[in-house]
């Protein structure tokens, strides 16, 4: 993708406790109702303003958006890694149209495979609102290639 820096970054490369810059996003109705109709959401608490403001005080982003915009955010261009997966995923606070989520990640794990040529580098992910509040947090889990025998 062009204005994207790709590298490539071995295994062991990675540290524990390093950090990447924060990255933010200001999420709107739009986003909310394009995610529901990509997704089928039609949740009123997500697009019905009457039902949402009653309930919730505003209508909700989903939680899915807020974990795919916080991800996104934090995706490392690594050309020798691969998502493995994710845990923990949490939304402790809800996020509403018009709030500015920032991306945080650090590398919390690193941890060998059962396959000797990769490692596994686990990251926390952490969303956070316009206020410091945190929205989201999860671990993601990558796959990266060893350094080759030399």
């Amino acid at each position: 993708m062009p204005g994207w820096l790709y590298i490539e970054r071995y295994f062991e490369e990675y540290v524990i406790g390093e950090r990447e810059p924060d990255r933010r996003r200001t999420v709107d109705q739009s986003d909310v109702n394009q995610f529901a109709g990509l997704t089928l959401d039609f949740h009123p608490a997500h697009v019905d303003r009457t039902y949402a403001d009653s309930r919730y005080g505003g209508r909700l982003v989903h939680g899915m958006l807020t974990f795919a915009l916080v991800t996104g955010l934090n995706v490392e261009y690594n050309l020798k890694a691969i998502s493995y997966g994710y845990e923990k995923v949490r939304f402790p606070a809800p996020v509403r149209a018009g709030d500015t989520l920032v991306a945080c990640a650090e590398v919390i794990d690193l941890q060998p495979h059962r396959k000797p040529e990769i490692g596994l580098v686990t990251k926390k992910y952490t969303g956070l609102n316009q206020d410091g509040v945190v929205v989201f947090s999860c671990h993601h889990i990558l796959a990266v290639d060893r350094k080759p025998e030399q």
